[in-house]
């Protein structure tokens, strides 16, 4: 399809409208106004030959010269972000940039901040855009920096602040095939670059820097000379995914929720095949649909077979996790045979009976999920006003202070919730608000200091992260 629309645009110096390509390439004759635009638009979509303009025609971007490797400019990047409270994504504050050349001096943009005013952001933004205008950017994990960089300039620009580069773990994984490289440390580890684990978005872009250099010298020894090459080799053609198998389209992707949550996948009978979770269902489920060269053997059998997604969101990681196991448990997903083969043994050391304070997917409310040995979970919602903690309070009391059932009442489903909690926990213990009830005192001490927690839970600047 896109090759058809290729030559008919190839045919037609100046251009042709949505209208035009959905007519006369298409054969979609009713197709008009927005509706045409969303179809071209989904039909070319990730092919950066084609291009639409301010007018509405659509045109082909013009072929331009290769650019040698040790002739490029290239910006390296590094980010500070904001610690997400509540439900919110993450948010880029602060951006550095270093700008180098292969052999040749290098030039550095200090950290500007991007949460202030709309006025201090739109010169922050300005200064970086013309810092590295007519470079290549690069950064690990660029296509997250890019949406982090957009998300920043979008809502006082109106416009994406950082055009298409190369990828450095996309880089480093063509360079050490073997290597995993979780992260730009281990890239710097396999580059054998010192490096400083807790650094400043300006040695994060130093850093970057140097790694990019190392790798650009790598591409030399294969063979591969100019920027255009390093780019089409690390993105290869990549194949869409066509909706028209699906109950759904690629608009209801884009409305997914930013929020931690499960999805639901299920094939045309309405038989559930998959069950998954995620931190940012929009982000988490979209990767399933998006334009690449490959896909796992897994997300292809997945993609032959699914007929429509739901999702169901909720307060916090460790929420989603917890429900995914039980609809795992429940429906026996063919796709979802990971779980029958990663056993957890965590421990929680000393403690025995505490609650945990985490976000709620209810406005204004605070989930506490309550621990106590030889008992299933309690998960209890309540407002951070404290308006029901008189509810909350029984709760505490019976479940703590009272002579409930014996660990022979849990079941297989109560002992793997209570692991899956203990495993969350331990990777993240001193990142969430935790009430140690066995060090809190009596009854009504623990109330206080649960108490107190909860209402903090909604003050700005709260020191602990609320979602992971």
């Amino acid at each position: 399809m896109t090759e058809r629309i290729y030559l008919f645009l190839e045919s037609r110096s100046d251009g042709a409208t949505s209208e035009e390509i959905a007519s006369s390439v298409l054969n979609l004759r009713g197709a008009r106004g927005a509706i045409a635009d969303k179809i071209v638009a989904a039909a070319v979509e990730g092919d950066a030959r084609f291009f639409r303009g301010a007018d509405g025609v659509w045109t082909l971007r013009p072929v331009l010269p290769a650019t040698p490797l040790r002739e490029a400019v290239f910006t390296t990047l590094g980010g500070r972000l904001a610690v997400p409270t509540g439900a919110g994504p993450e948010r880029l504050v602060g951006v550095a940039a270093r700008r180098v050349r292969i052999g040749a001096p290098d030039g550095r943009m200090l950290e500007v901040a991007l949460d202030g005013a709309s006025e201090e952001r739109i010169r922050a933004i300005g200064a970086f855009t013309a810092f590295s205008r007519g470079t290549v950017p690069a950064a690990f994990r660029l296509s997250r920096f890019k949406r982090l960089m957009r998300r920043a300039a979008g809502d006082v620009l109106g416009a994406p602040a950082l055009a298409d580069g190369i990828c450095l773990f996309r880089l480093g994984r063509r360079v050490f095939p073997e290597k995993p490289l979780p992260s730009l440390n281990a890239l710097a580890e396999a580059l054998d670059l010192p490096y400083l684990t807790d650094r400043e978005p300006e040695a994060e872009a130093a850093l970057q820097a140097e790694a990019l250099l190392l790798l650009l010298e790598q591409c030399e020894f294969l063979g591969i000379k100019t920027v255009e090459e390093v780019v089409a080799d690390l993105y290869p053609d990549a194949t869409p995914v066509r909706f028209e198998s699906f109950a759904f389209d690629a608009s209801f992707l884009s409305e997914l929720p930013q929020e931690p949550g499960i999805y639901i996948m299920r094939d045309r009978d309405g038989r559930v095949i998959y069950v998954g979770k995620s931190v940012n269902l929009r982000e988490r489920v979209g990767t399933y649909f998006a334009r690449r060269s490959e896909r796992p053997e897994k997300t292809q059998r997945i993609l032959e077979r699914i007929w429509s997604v739901d999702v169901e969101t909720v307060g916090s990681e460790l929420e989603a996790l917890l429900l995914e196991a039980r609809l795992i448990r429940l429906c026996d997903p063919e796709f979802n045979i990971q779980v029958k083969v990663h056993p957890r043994n965590a421990t929680l050391g000393p403690m025995r009976n505490f609650t945990l304070v985490l976000p709620s997917a209810e406005p204004d409310h605070v989930a506490l999920f309550c621990v106590r040995e030889g008992h299933r979970i309690e998960q209890v919602c309540v407002r951070r006003d404290g308006t029901d903690m008189r509810e909350v309070a029984e709760r505490i009391r019976d479940l703590y202070f009272g002579e409930a059932g014996v660990a022979s009442s849990m079941t297989d489903a109560d002992r793997a919730d209570l692991e899956i909690l203990s495993s969350w926990l331990a990777l993240n213990f001193g990142k969430v608000n935790l009430v140690d009830i066995d060090s809190a005192g009596p009854l009504d001490s623990a109330l206080r200091v649960l108490g107190d927690y909860i209402q903090k839970s909604g003050e700005e600047g709260w020191e602990k992260v609320w979602r992971v």
